[in-house]
C-alpha cells in the first residue's frame, strides 16, 4: 500500500511538472504573438525627412530624396545608407531593388544601397520600375517608346518597341516572382482612347495582349497567380497569359483603390469613395473586397486622412486617433496617438507594421499595435 501511495505521489508530481512546463511554453508563445497576443504598443517617432522629399516605403525601411541624394532609414529613423544621384531624378522601389534615373542615366541599387549598375542608356528615360530581379525602363519619345528590361547588373534581357507603336505607356510592373512583366498603354490614334495591357515572360516572349476598354486603368495587383486590373469602373481578373475570368469581374464605380493585401491567395483590396479619396482628410467610409465572395462596407467613427490594411486588420488615422478593426468585425476600436501635432496625411506602411503619416511638412513613424 505504501509503495502504491509513493507511486501515486510521483505521478502527481510528474503531471504537475509537465503542466507547469506547458503553461510556461504557452505563455512564451503568447508573448511572441503566435496566438494573436503581442507586446507591441502604439508609439510614434518623428523622422527627419519632410513630405515633399518623396518618402517611400522599402520593405521594413523607407527611402527619400532631398533633391540630390537618396537616403535610406530604418523604421526608427537611423540612416542605413545614402547615394548621390543628382538633381531632377526619379526613382522606384520594390522589396529588393531601387532604380533611379536622371535623363538617360540609370542607377540600380539593392536594398542595402550597393550599386550594381550605373550608366547611360541609348535615350532619355521616361519611367523605370524595379522588380525582385529585374528592372524595366521606358525610353525614347512619349509616343511610340521602347520598353527595355535589364537584370540587376544592367545586362539587357529584353526589349519591345513594336507593341507600343502609336501608343503611350502608362505603367509597367513585375509579377510571378519577378519573372513576368505587365504593361498598360494608351492607343492615342484610335477613334476613342483605348487602353491595352501586354504581358511578357522576361527574356522569352509576349504571353498575352488584352484590350481593357476606354475606362482609365490606374492599378494592377498580383495575388494568387492572378492579375487584378482596376479601372474607374470595375475590376477585371486575368491569368498570366491574358485570359480573363468572366465570373470575377466586380463593379467599383465611384470607389478608388487605396491599399491592398496580396500573397498566395485572393487579393484583399481596400477602397474609399472616389470623391473622399481625392480630398485630403475627408474619408468617412471604406469598402473591402476579398476575392469575389466578400464585399464589406465600413463607416468610420470620424473623418480620416487615410487608411490601410495590415494583416487581417483595417486601420485609419484621423487628426489624433488611430482606428482599428478586424476584417470580420463590425466596430472600430480607437487609440489616441502620442503625436503632439495634428495628423494631416497618410503616406504608407512598412512591412513591419510601422505606418508613415504626415503632420504638415513633418513625417512621423507610427508603430501599429
Amino acid at each position: 500500500m505504501e509503495r502504491y501511495r509513493r507511486e501515486k505521489r510521483s505521478q502527481v508530481k510528474l503531471i504537475a511538472v509537465v503542466l507547469a512546463i506547458l503553461i510556461a511554453i504557452i505563455a512564451i508563445l503568447m508573448l511572441g504573438g503566435v496566438f494573436g497576443g503581442s507586446t507591441r504598443r502604439l508609439s510614434a517617432k518623428k523622422l527627419r525627412p519632410v513630405v515633399s522629399q518623396q518618402v517611400t516605403p522599402l520593405g521594413d525601411r523607407l527611402v527619400y530624396y532631398d533633391g540630390t541624394t537618396m537616403f535610406c532609414l530604418n523604421s526608427n529613423g537611423t540612416e542605413l545608407w545614402k547615394y548621390v544621384i543628382g538633381s531632377n531624378a526619379g526613382f522606384s522601389v520594390s522589396d529588393r531593388l531601387v532604380v533611379a534615373w536622371v535623363g538617360s542615366h540609370l542607377h540600380i541599387l539593392d536594398r542595402n544601397g550597393q550599386v550594381t549598375f550605373n550608366d547611360r542608356l541609348a535615350d532619355n528615360i521616361q519611367l523605370a520600375r524595379a522588380g525582385s530581379q529585374y528592372v524595366a525602363a521606358i525610353i525614347g519619345e512619349s509616343v511610340s517608346p521602347t520598353l527595355i528590361v535589364k537584370d540587376i547588373n544592367g545586362l539587357g534581357v529584353d526589349s519591345e518597341t513594336l507593341a507600343y507603336e502609336d501608343k503611350i505607356i502608362l505603367d509597367v510592373g513585375f509579377f510571378e516572382k519577378g519573372e513576368y512583366l505587365w504593361s498598360t498603354a494608351l492607343d492615342v490614334l484610335g477613334v476613342a482612347p483605348l487602353t491595352v495591357m501586354n504581358m511578357y515572360r522576361v527574356g522569352a516572349m509576349n504571353t498575352g495582349e488584352v484590350e481593357l476598354g476606354e475606362e482609365i486603368t490606374y492599378a494592377v495587383e498580383y495575388s494568387g497567380k492572378k492579375l487584378y486590373v482596376v479601372n474607374t469602373r470595375d475590376i477585371k481578373v486575368f491569368d498570366s497569359r491574358g485570359t480573363q475570368d468572366p465570373f470575377a469581374k466586380q463593379l467599383v464605380y465611384g470607389w478608388k483603390l487605396i491599399d491592398s493585401s496580396t500573397g498566395a491567395g485572393e487579393a484583399t483590396m481596400l477602397f474609399a469613395p472616389e470623391m473622399q479619396a481625392s480630398q485630403e482628410g475627408a474619408i468617412t467610409e471604406l469598402r473591402v473586397l476579398s476575392g469575389t465572395k466578400k464585399d464589406s462596407r465600413y463607416t468610420l467613427p470620424d473623418t480620416c486622412v487615410g487608411a490601410g490594411i495590415w494583416g487581417n486588420t483595417i486601420f485609419a488615422f484621423s487628426g489624433d486617433v488611430l482606428y482599428r478593426a478586424d476584417l470580420s468585425a463590425q466596430r472600430f476600436s480607437a487609440l489616441q496617438t502620442t503625436i503632439p501635432q495634428t495628423i494631416t496625411g497618410y503616406i504608407g506602411l512598412l512591412s513591419n507594421g510601422v505606418a508613415l503619416v504626415s503632420c504638415g511638412d513633418d513625417v512621423w513613424a507610427v508603430t501599429l499595435p
